[in-house]
């Protein structure tokens, strides 16, 4: 009787090694699809009604256009993010009015 249940044992556990191989071999695979590093540039911008902005281009892949601001009147900061283009467009983002740009980047998407 102990001979069938450290086999069985055995076998169990060389099953859930093997489930456990399976799991990981996704996330394997994920990570080569990953999204190639940006290069981005980016302009500030301002806008007919006295918005402040940034104009930004990246190429790698598709990105969204992401823009930290500062408001003039108590310091507080807060992110906008711009439209999703292809590799090599411009997406532009706007600050709220009385506000300034203090980054401006691109983020994979």
């Amino acid at each position: 009787m102990h001979v069938r249940q450290r086999v069985a044992g055995t076998v169990a556990a060389l099953a859930l090694a093997a489930g456990g191989l399976l799991a990981a071999s996704p996330a394997a695979s994920a990570s080569e699809s990953a999204p190639s590093a940006l290069s981005c540039s980016s302009r500030l911008v301002t806008g007919s009604g006295g918005h402040r902005g940034a104009e930004i281009r990246c190429t790698g892949s598709s990105f969204t256009g992401v823009i930290d601001c500062r408001r003039v009147d108590n310091g507080y900061v807060y992110r906008h993010f711009g439209n999703r283009v292809p590799s090599g467009g411009t997406s532009t983002v706007w600050c709220d009015l009385n506000a300034t740009v203090i980054q401006a980047y691109g983020t994979p998407s």
